[in-house]
């Protein structure tokens, strides 16, 4: 009956449950959208897996929801993206696609903004390596369109739209020896979350901010959801994030401290 946030998170309802806290302490709405070709339930049914992977079609539905949950008579009064890991990049995307979205946040944790960084860290056989070549049809040396135009890297526009209208984004990351071994560097490096942050720092004409702990995999949202929400400007906490905030500006060079492993020369290329 009276206005109340509400909480969008993507992938699926293993990264549903990751939120339940967050949802919880601001007495928020939930809403988990799931891309209809996914069987996963859990951690026991990883095989059956099968993610959006920035589908524009899926992403375009899920835009959609809010203002349909409100004409069915949801009351909201503001709108926040959060997620880790493949959630936080799903949340990116759509926040980066739909800018008219107007988020009042967008929080990801130990995430990527580029799908071909992303895909170079995968091992030949990975189950996730193996599943992004089935939804998108290929390697990015074969589909290049494709990768590109799925990464949140390519629509760093829409995302400094977002931001210039308001949305507070919150971007963390682990470079941690055990975050970084897992994922080979996939959430950590350069051209995970760093140089694009650079990126946006360009396009705003100020500075960025990002967020880098010694974490284990995600568990700056599990555990230190509170203090992601201060930084959202959400609420306020005595402890902060145990984190260096590193801020990226134009024409400045990155900190070795804010990116663990090289990414592939011949991705950086790419990218210079």
């Amino acid at each position: 009956m009276r206005p109340r946030p509400l909480v969008i998170t993507l992938g699926g309802p293993v990264y549903c449950g990751q939120v339940t806290a967050v949802v919880r302490y601001l007495h928020a709405s939930l809403v988990c959208p799931d891309y209809g070709r996914d069987g996963e339930r859990s951690g026991a049914s990883r095989a059956r897996r099968v993610e959006d992977w920035g589908d524009p079609a899926y992403l375009d539905a899920v835009a959609r929801i809010p203002d349909r949950l409100e004409r069915q008579g949801l009351k909201v009064s503001e709108l926040i993206l959060v997620g880790a890991s493949y959630a936080g990049y799903a949340a990116a995307e759509l926040a980066a696609t739909h800018p008219g979205l107007h988020p009042r946040a967008l929080i990801i944790v130990d995430s990527f903004l580029d799908l071909r960084a992303r895909f170079r860290a995968l091992a030949p056989g990975q189950p996730t390596r193996t599943e992004m070549i089935h939804v998108l049809g290929g390697t990015p040396a074969q589909r290049p369109w494709a990768y590109a135009t799925r990464s949140p890297s390519a629509h760093l526009a829409g995302l400094a739209a977002a931001v210039e209208h308001g949305t507070r984004f919150v971007d963390v990351w682990s470079v941690g020896v055990a975050a970084a071994h897992e994922f080979k560097g996939a959430m950590c490096s350069r051209l995970a979350n760093a140089l694009w942050l650079r990126r946006l720092a360009q396009l705003l004409h100020r500075p960025v901010t990002g967020y880098v702990t010694q974490l284990r995999h995600a568990t700056a949202l599990w555990d230190w959801w509170l203090q992601l929400l201060a930084l959202a400007g959400l609420t306020t906490t005595r402890h902060g994030l145990p984190a260096t905030a590193f801020t990226f500006q134009q024409g400045k060079a990155l900190s070795p401290g804010s990116y663990c492993r090289t990414a592939p020369r011949t991705l950086l290329r790419t990218q210079h």
